[in-house]
């Protein structure tokens, strides 16, 4: 840490107050809807609600950033996620949940895009893969920290919705109170177009398997939750749960990601497919057997889980120019985001349909489509030496993210960066509190 800028730090202590918040939410809104009675169904719906907002915030608000400046827009997400969390608490209908989640979207992939571009701009073609190994640790405990939180009071009250509040209040403190400039480098990315059709003719198992990982990891966000609290698992047991199987993430990203470098990513994808499949069946058995065996059973299918996407996104970016990688990522996330419309409302419908175990039954589905998906490619375009495709390292990838985390990738070449220098403190006119330049 000492050998990064010093404003990096802050804005770490920042992420981690704001995703404590986010994981906590997550949870606690699964877990208080089956208190509520309300049909599985709402509760998908809630989250892709969440991930519409998602979508459209990660692209409406990059102009906003732009002319107002970063520590504005992200004090303003930060103000509407506080009032949203605590509103979840004092109204306690569907429906206006639904709007609550649609805004909250919005506003939380407006921090994101703010985070990730700032910690970018600090960043340099030197250190850009320590604070990218940072920025994942931090994320992922933060995340699953949050899913802890659901035991320090009862989810059946107003008091967790307020505690995510604070959360989310004390995420601007650290902007507020020390004196902080905008991101120093604005990168200006200059990325060659490329057409869906090409990128797909050129990596299909990347496209699909991004689609796949947006409709699985929000499908299993949204209803995990919901699904503990239908089996009758106890409060504490869900959190556990949730925080446990998010924290794996870390370990299995590391772990897959070294085996493809070495190896053709689709037959990794593939293997991961047939585990998710194989996982799933077993995992509505283990809970009547044994609590910390459904925890391991589930382990093994959130560890695939969790690290399809950045995987997929791997496997494309082997078969790309480097100007191509951002156009191309950007892409891949629009995919993403329309799986995670998708996957939630759906595996909400499968669970209507026949019960709690619904979500696995989806879930395995989804991973059954992948893997067969992936076997045809295989056949009709067999692997190749790895050093003919010239393969690129393997790249974590944080569970939540928007297309500025492109900007992060250590991958990208330092000629792909052209980095401008400002006078900031001209252009905002806020003494200590400097903003960018637009």
């Amino acid at each position: 840490m000492r050998s990064l800028p010093a404003t990096l730090p802050i804005l770490f202590v920042c992420e981690i107050s704001f995703l404590l918040g986010h994981g906590l939410i997550m949870t606690l809104l699964g877990v208080r809807m089956s208190m509520e009675g309300f049909p599985s169904h709402m509760a998908g719906l809630l989250m892709s609600s969440f991930s519409l907002g998602f979508v459209l915030g990660s692209y409406a608000l990059e102009k906003r950033i732009r002319s107002v400046g970063h520590i504005r827009v992200f004090s303003a997400c930060a103000g509407l996620l506080a009032v949203t969390a605590m509103l979840h608490g004092l109204w306690v209908d569907p429906w206006a949940w639904l709007a609550w989640r649609l805004i909250g979207g919005i506003a939380t992939a407006g921090m994101l895009m703010v985070m990730e571009s700032w910690v970018s701009g600090e960043s340099t073609n030197d250190n850009r893969g320590r604070v990218l190994a940072l920025y994942m640790v931090i994320s992922t405990l933060s995340l699953a920290g949050g899913q802890w939180l659901l035991n320090v009071g009862d989810p059946a009250g107003p008091a967790l919705f307020s505690l995510v509040g604070m959360l989310f209040a004390l995420s601007l403190v650290p902007l507020s109170i020390v004196r902080i400039h905008g991101p120093r480098q604005a990168h200006d990315f200059q990325p060659q177009k490329i057409r869906l059709k090409a990128l797909f003719k050129r990596a299909p198992v990347g496209l699909v398997g991004a689609f796949t990982a947006g409709m699985m990891v929000q499908a299993f966000f949204a209803m995990t939750p919901f699904y503990g609290q239908e089996i009758g698992l106890s409060t504490g047991e869900t959190a556990r749960f949730m925080a446990i199987t998010t924290m794996v993430a870390l370990f299995a990203q590391w772990g897959l990601g070294r085996l493809s470098d070495y190896i053709d990513r689709r037959k990794v994808i593939l293997g991961m497919a047939v585990m998710m499949t194989v996982s799933g069946a077993f995992v509505s058995m283990m809970v009547r057997i044994d609590f910390w065996m459904l925890v391991v059973v589930a382990c093994f299918h959130t560890a695939m889980l969790h690290t399809l996407y950045a995987l997929s996104l791997a496997h494309t970016n082997d078969w790309l120019e480097p100007g191509e990688v951002v156009a191309a990522n950007a892409k891949l996330m629009i995919w993403y985001g329309i799986g995670s419309i998708i996957g939630p409302f759906t595996a909400s419908l499968v669970m209507r349909l026949v019960g709690p175990d619904g979500l696995w039954v989806f879930l395995g589905g989804a991973s059954l489509i992948l893997a067969a998906f992936v076997a045809l490619r295989l056949r009709r375009r067999p692997g190749v030496p790895v050093e003919e495709v010239e393969q690129e390292p393997f790249v974590a990838v944080p569970t939540l993210e928007t297309p500025h985390f492109a900007e992060l990738d250590p991958r990208l070449e330092p000629t792909q960066l052209e980095f401008h220098f400002e006078d900031e403190s001209a252009l905002s006119g806020e003494g200590d509190m400097t903003q960018e330049a637009a």
